[in-house]
């Protein structure tokens, strides 16, 4: 049986096509908390019966848009079954855990200054859309470059066109990852934030799929994962950078912060079926001789 989320602390993604790219420049007005993890997790995450109501909300199957057509998307490497990731789902919608978590965020909504909010804003449209495979796109280009903005401090040489075989190997774990993505957030329909506390001003309500796990975070993590075992001495501010990404949905009132940690811990899971995948392993190969090359490694 599944069990409710225990959160560590350790060394996205709409369908929508619209494509942005942030410069390296670009940076919070505040360093991304990590603390409060563990200190929500700590609270007790099982149903309130005085707030039973709460529980019977999900994130409404009419809302999901084409997520479905997922579905019939088939993965390059990862082939597992759900029930082979870590066990975790989120704590219930009446739990005095959801209930901190819901004050977290209006918390940092209260204090979040312009500068931040528009951060945010931007780093929300930092996804690679993976069916995006037209060249004559003009979105096709910033797309991939997207693959690139974790590891965007490791050199002038990480860009899509010094790394064709990076991309290509970065573009379809980000395909594989969508799969997943998509079957955890149905499998939980958890409620946006903003569906239990009316209070919190969700910059986008119209996020066409569920809450939990967070896709960003995924996304991200495992981005910095594939990246790290390339560049082992970078792996800290690879993970550093995954989760200044991953915690921006919280900052934008999108996520809860237990959204964000799943999908850290999933990402892990991710990335070590990867690396179980032969076909994988020889594409990150090919991948490892093309970093030499090129970054004088």
């Amino acid at each position: 049986m599944p069990r409710t989320l225990r959160i560590l602390l350790g060394p996205a993604i709409a369908l929508v096509l619209t494509v942005a790219v942030v410069s390296s420049n670009s940076t919070p007005q505040r360093a991304p908390e990590r603390g409060h993890y563990i200190r929500l997790a700590a609270l007790d995450a099982t149903p309130a019966p005085a707030r039973a109501n709460l529980d019977a909300l999900t994130f409404r199957l009419d809302l999901w848009g084409d997520l479905y057509n997922w579905k019939l998307v088939k993965p390059h490497y990862v082939t597992v079954p759900l029930d082979a990731f870590t066990a975790v789902k989120p704590p219930a919608n009446s739990s005095p855990q959801t209930r901190a978590e819901l004050d977290y965020l209006l918390g940092l909504q209260k204090d979040q200054t312009e500068q931040e909010h528009a951060w945010c804003v931007k780093l929300a449209d930092i996804y690679h859309h993976p069916l995006l495979s037209n060249p004559t796109d003009p979105r096709y280009r910033p797309n991939r470059e997207n693959l690139f903005f974790v590891g965007r401090d490791l050199g002038p040489w990480f860009r899509q066109d010094n790394l064709p075989k990076t991309t290509e190997l970065l573009a379809r774990v980000y395909r594989d990852a969508m799969i997943y993505i998509v079957e955890l957030k149905l499998r939980y329909a958890r409620p946006r934030p903003h569906h239990l506390e009316p209070r919190i001003k969700a910059d986008d309500k119209t996020i066409p799929h569920a809450s939990f796990p967070s896709g960003h975070s995924f996304a991200s993590y495992i981005n910095a994962g594939v990246l790290s075992r390339l560049a082992p001495a970078k792996r800290s501010d690879l993970l550093a950078k995954a989760h200044e990404l991953a915690w921006s949905r919280e900052l934008l009132g999108v996520h809860y912060p237990s959204d964000t940690e799943a999908g850290r811990v999933l990402a892990e899971d991710f990335v070590r079926f990867l690396f179980e995948s032969a076909k994988f392993v020889q594409e990150f190969e090919a991948v490892q001789q093309e970093w030499q090359e090129r970054s004088g490694q």
